[in-house]
């Protein structure tokens, strides 16, 4: 993958009918093209073991490898516009033959681009593999896959879990949502020599039924009620933007194999159009730093 900016789609409920489910395809594929963009990440939505009540009503999606098949028919057909699919599978619901089978299956579909999705409560027991080891099973078998693993910079031992899941064949990792860069920032100082692209979440946010939902998922806010939480987010966003661009900028120049990549989630089907501005902007700052990195290059004589 070497795509700066993904864009994360959630699947339509099964309960939506055929024209709204089309008018939802059409809008993303338009999205896509419009902006250039090739990787759209798309969740495997469950049931989440979670504490705490459920702000949004779970509601069955229809499955990602089934509405990637469907965006990609769409793109190529409507806007010859090539879309590449990141299917993310959360690994330890399944047992490990049945993920070995349904792995194979998405393979000879022709997915090449993976997401392999952790515990979603640690205190629970399930019966499939930890992402690293399934990453080192399906690696020793398909060698051309790229497998993306999660980050969540706060977390305890975050390095040495990234460096664990890299040495079991991760190519990549997409953080949890971020809405402030302390903890991003006190990730980025800690000492680590790793090679790999980090795709940093964010996400617009236009109520506080959303930041609830968001609290519940696990998201770490620092955020007092305001008149305004989608201007107030918006600009949050904007500073995270340009602290991974920053980030980015330091690490050519001190010559580290570490990328800064940002991952764009939409949260609730209403915030496509924010969301497209939040990628535009992104857009916009990564071409400014391709702009800085050629000068500095050129300045050193590389």
């Amino acid at each position: 993958m070497n795509d700066k900016v993904i864009f994360e789609v959630i699947c339509p409920p099964l309960n939506w009918d055929k024209e709204k489910k089309q008018e939802f395809i059409e809008k993303i594929c338009v999205l896509l093209k419009r902006n250039n963009l090739n990787y759209i990440n798309l969740p495997q939505i469950v049931d989440e073991n979670r504490s705490g009540n459920r702000i949004f009503k779970f509601k069955p999606k229809e499955e990602n490898y089934l509405f990637a098949k469907e965006l990609l028919s769409y793109s190529l057909n409507h806007f010859q516009h090539k879309i590449d699919p990141i299917i993310n599978i959360v690994v330890p619901r399944i047992p490990k033959e049945e993920f070995i089978e349904f792995f194979k299956m998405l393979y000879e579909m022709g997915y090449r681009n993976f997401i392999f999705v952790g515990k979603d409560n640690s205190n629970t027991e399930y019966p499939g593999l930890e992402v690293h080891q399934a990453s080192y099973l399906i690696k020793e078998k398909y060698n051309d896959v790229k497998i993306g693993g999660i980050v969540i910079f706060h977390r305890e031992n975050e390095i040495k879990r990234i460096i664990n899941k890299i040495n079991h064949g991760m190519d990549f990792f997409v953080s949890q949502i971020i809405y402030d860069t302390q903890d991003f920032e006190n990730f980025i100082n800690m000492p680590m020599d790793i090679k790999t692209t980090i795709y940093i979440s964010v996400a617009p946010i236009s109520s506080q039924k959303e930041i609830d939902f968001l609290k519940w998922l696990g998201v770490k806010f620092n955020y007092h009620p305001v008149n305004n939480p989608q201007q107030y987010f918006e600009n949050q966003i904007k500073q995270v933007i340009n602290k991974i661009i920053e980030e980015n900028f330091n690490c050519i120049l001190k010559g580290r194999n570490l990328y800064f990549g940002i991952n764009v989630e939409h949260i609730t089907y209403n915030n496509i159009k924010l969301s497209e501005e939040i990628i535009k902007l992104a857009n916009l700052r990564i071409e400014n730093l391709k702009i800085l990195s050629k000068k500095l290059l050129l300045k050193r004589g590389e």
